[in-house]
């Protein structure tokens, strides 16, 4: 686990916690964030109550990886997102019964994971790791019992609920002006997740809307995990795709190490036998006939190695793409200037790019045109049509634009006909 800066990041705002004094600030946009902090790199994100899911469940009491591929294919039961639209990471608990053992899942939208990496990217650094900023918590919270965690968070103010120390619920609500405010906004987080009477830990700084029966504490859960870092990562499905092939890539470079590594020891081993002339021509029989079988071993190795290469090589083009269509997208955007309004857009993977608008002139659609002639991620860019029309007796210019993305190609390759031979 890295030792980089972490913030945490809502579409609202950012929070930094300084490591020298763990004093919590916030910050309009990632690259404020950033210069607060000396302008890093590389960062862990943290991301806020409101862009993550939690979910336990029970599994069976299997390693962390296994209950991982498990869940895979359940993630639409637990979430109220698709489940290949989920980024999600598991962690282990130690409560097991005869049910199973306990798993926190925890999971976002891969659409939120690629904008807050697109932000920070655009920003200057890069994201390491992904996790819930909820997490936090869980070296404040007492481990023995129920708890509630009540602290300043991006988003507003966090209600973090654990349970025997592992999160259990997170919400976010608004800061309250009086302490009674603050009891029915705590009393409601109880209630949502399912736990009666915690022992309540609220942040120092909200000493004043709380009771004395509240715990307070100076800890915050963002400086906490800058002090305690968490092995959770929250990765995308073609992240995770791309680790398993490299996976695959390391077994294979060991199968084919341990088959040389065969042929040098037989090669050693039969090298130092020192036979006398009555035996040497038995002996020198036998050696080649073992090094052919272990040459023909080593064949089969490299038929299979080829064909795991292929399958590699196939997954690598489905999940990686020359360039991603998101990518496109905001060119196809970027490259609109004033006065033209893009109307509709289509791509798909290998299909031409379709752009179609609405212009005060044929200067703005020329230009638009231009730019998209200009970027090295088209080429062959037309004026499909270009119709002048009035909408409500102003002209108008109606467009549609294509163009060819450069790199994308079809996830399968068509079917070959064979040419017919001569009768």
């Amino acid at each position: 686990m890295s030792n980089f800066p972490v913030i945490e990041w809502a579409p609202e705002a950012c929070l930094v916690s300084d490591p020298g004094t763990h004093k919590i600030a916030s910050y309009v946009s990632p690259v404020e964030a950033l210069a607060a902090l000396g302008r890093p790199k590389k960062i862990v994100l943290a991301l806020g109550r409101r862009q993550t899911f939690v979910k336990s469940i029970r599994l069976p009491d299997v390693p962390v990886e296994e209950a991982r591929n498990l869940l895979r294919f359940r993630l639409d039961d637990l979430f109220p997102i698709p489940g290949a639209e989920a980024a999600y990471d598991v962690i282990a608990t130690g409560d097991i019964n005869h049910e199973g053992r306990e798993f926190i899942v925890l999971a976002t939208k891969t659409e939120t994971l690629i904008q807050a990496r697109s932000l920070f990217a655009h920003a200057g650094a890069k994201v390491e790791q992904v996790v819930p900023a909820a997490l936090g918590g869980q070296h404040i919270a007492d481990t023995s019992i129920d708890c509630l965690l009540v602290s300043p968070c991006a988003e507003g103010l966090a209600f973090d609920a654990f349970h025997h120390g592992h999160l259990a619920y997170s919400r976010v609500g608004p800061y309250p002006s009086t302490q009674a405010e603050m009891e029915v906004e705590i009393g409601r987080s109880a209630a949502a997740a399912g736990i009666a009477n915690p022992l309540v830990v609220a942040h120092s700084s909200l000493n004043h809307l709380v009771t004395p029966e509240v715990r307070l504490t100076d800890e915050h859960p963002l400086s906490n995990l800058n002090r305690h870092p968490v092995q959770t990562n929250l990765r995308l499905p073609e992240d995770l795709a791309k680790l398993q092939s490299s996976k695959l890539n390391a077994r294979k470079r060991l199968a084919l190490i341990l088959g040389l590594a065969a042929v040098a020891a037989a090669a050693i081993a039969w090298s130092a036998r020192d036979e006398d002339m009555a035996t040497e021509a038995t002996v020198r029989e036998n050696y080649r006939r073992q090094i052919d079988a272990i040459k023909g071993q080593k064949d089969l190795i490299n038929v299979e190695a080829s064909k795991l290469k292929v399958q590699s090589d196939l997954v690598v083009d489905g999940i990686e793409p020359k360039q991603h269509l998101a990518d496109v997208v905001t060119v196809a955007a970027n490259a609109a200037p004033d006065g033209l309004w893009l109307t509709g857009l289509s791509i798909e993977r290998g299909k031409d790019l379709t752009v179609r608008g609405t212009a005060t002139s044929n200067t703005q659609v020329a230009a638009f045109v231009d730019s998209l002639s200009a970027t090295p991620r088209l080429r062959d860019v037309h004026l499909a049509f270009s119709n002048n029309n009035n909408i409500a007796d102003v002209p108008v210019v109606q467009f549609s634009v294509t163009a060819h993305v450069v790199g994308n190609m079809p996830l399968t390759d068509p079917k070959k006909t064979k040419k017919a031979g001569r009768k």
